[in-house]
Order: C-alpha cells, then sequence, then structure tokens
C-alpha cells in the first residue's frame, strides 16, 4: 500500500515575510496528500480551509496557540499528544551580546521577536495506515538564541520517546538547523540569531561543518536515516527567493520504513514543501 506525507513551514502571518493561507491552499489541495505536517499554520487552525472538510481529513491542533504546528490525516489518528521541550539553553548566554540583543530584538521588520528561554513543542500522532501503526512527530525546533546544542538535545529528546514506539517512526519538521560551515556565513547567522560560542559545542566537540552532518550524525546513532537529500537548501529569503548559504532547515527522519520518493516544491513560503511517498 503507498502512503503520502507532504511536511511543510507555510510561514503564517507571524513574522515580516509572512504568507497568506490562500497563496499556499492550492498546493495543499492539489498535492495528493495523505498526511499533511505542517508549521507556522495558525490560519489553518483558525480557519479551517475547504479542503479539510472536502477530504474528510483528521485534524490534530496543538492545545497551546504558541505551537502553531498542525497534523492533518486521511486516515484514522488513534492517539496524539505534544512533546514539551525543557529550555535546554544555557542561561548564561542570555548574558551575551546584551547589547545586541537590546538593539537588535526592537528592529522587528529585520528580526523575530527574541524569544529567551522559551521551549517550542513537538505534536505527534500515531496513525493506522492498513496494519501498520506509524509514529510522525511534527517538529520546530528554536532559532534565536539557541544553537545546533541545543538543537541536538531537542532532536534526542524526541528520538527517545520515539523509543516507546515499536512501529515506524518519522520525525519531520523545520528543525532550523541555520548554522553553516565555519566562516564569514556562521560569524553573520551567530550574530543574527544570537548565538553564542556555546551553543556550537556538540557533545563537548566544536564542529568546524555545517550543522546539517551533525544532525545527520545524531539520528543515524539512533536508527534513523534522512530521506532528503542532505546537500539540497529548503530555505529561502522572500520574496527574491535566494537561498543564502544555502541553509537546509527542513528535515525527514525516518525509521522501519523504506527509502521513499521525494518531490521538493517551489517556493511559496520561505521553505520548500516536501512530499514523500512511501510503500508499506
Amino acid at each position: 500500500m503507498n502512503f503520502s506525507i507532504l511536511d511543510w513551514n507555510i510561514q503564517g502571518t507571524r513574522y515580516y515575510t509572512s504568507t497568506s493561507l490562500a497563496e499556499v491552499t492550492p498546493d495543499l489541495e492539489n498535492s495528493g496528500a495523505d498526511i499533511f505536517c505542517l508549521q507556522e499554520a495558525q490560519e489553518v487552525r483558525e480557519k479551517r480551509p475547504g479542503f479539510i472538510e472536502q477530504q474528510k481529513l483528521n485534524c490534530i491542533f496543538s492545545e497551546d496557540k504558541e505551537n502553531r504546528n498542525v497534523i492533518l490525516s486521511k486516515f484514522p489518528i488513534i492517539a496524539s499528544g505534544e512533546l514539551a521541550f525543557p529550555p535546554f539553553k544555557d542561561p548564561k548566554d542570555s548574558q551575551n551580546s546584551s547589547f545586541i540583543k537590546t538593539v537588535w530584538s526592537n528592529i522587528k521588520y529585520f528580526l523575530p521577536p527574541y524569544t529567551g528561554l522559551a521551549p517550542e513543542k513537538a505534536l505527534w500522532a500515531d496513525i493506522k495506515i492498513s496494519s501498520e501503526v506509524i509514529r510522525i512527530y511534527n517538529c520546530h525546533f528554536e532559532i534565536v538564541g539557541v544553537g545546533p546544542k541545543e538543537r541536538v538535545n531537542q532532536l534526542k529528546l524526541v528520538m527517545a520517546d520515539a523509543k516507546s514506539h515499536r512501529g515506524p517512526v518519522i520525525i519531520c519538521g523545520d528543525f532550523n538547523t541555520t548554522i553553516p560551515a565555519a566562516g564569514f556565513g556562521r560569524k553573520f547567522i551567530q550574530l543574527f540569531h544570537l548565538e553564542s560560542n556555546r551553543s556550537l559545542v556538540v557533545d563537548e566537540k566544536r564542529s568546524p561543518d555545517d550543522e546539517r552532518y551533525t544532525i545527520v550524525k545524531v539520528a543515524e546513532e539512533a536508527g534513523f536515516y534522512d530521506a532528503l537529500d542532505i546537500t539540497k537548501s529548503t530555505w529561502c529569503i522572500m520574496p527574491f527567493k535566494w537561498e543564502i548559504f544555502s541553509l537546509k532547515l527542513d528535515w525527514f527522519l525516518v525509521r522501519g520504513l523504506k527509502m521513499p520518493q521525494i518531490t521538493l516544491g517551489e517556493y511559496i513560503s520561505d521553505h520548500r514543501s516536501v512530499l514523500v511517498k512511501f510503500l508499506i
């Protein structure tokens, strides 16, 4: 049996380069996906676009309005919940770059509101497809004031939770893996996102490589593989569609399912959509 999942940060009205629900709805409707994992999808929650009812999709929304993740499924959802991330950030880091933080946090056109120690949450669902129950985690990791260390800890927490599920597992979403290889790009992004040098140290090592390679290593050690091409960019600056620093922010980690067929969408929001087709 075939089934497909569309993962997409549709970049709702939260930030300066927002994308309207009307702009992304045609692609959602025409994707042919059986399951949707969406981030920054507050408008989907609030407006309930017509395709949800037309396609008879089961919906999972967070009880916390600050968690803008959404899971929609044509298949039965037999269990669901949220996984809260503790404040992994080192409190000492809040003392760093205090002048920059004060100035830049007020330039709202260029910088999202500073989130401090506030954790994000992962939304999960157990979805019954044929005779299998597949656990899906829809994640949106932190970006402002944190770095690879904190994002790896968030991923490890999700993977630890996934150990309780004996069937196939998918961990997808916007991991905000923004740190490129050592050089000017890394320094610029550290400054822009208020990421301290301490946040670059993962498992007592500070890697000069792009953050994506650290994520792959951690995932593979836990028995997951990334379905996407690690070299492909999935984020751009809108409306210019400029793939600055070739950042891969979106991930699709898989355990217990065969290598799928992948299609990356065009830029409508600042992220590419990721359509993944599996065979059970």
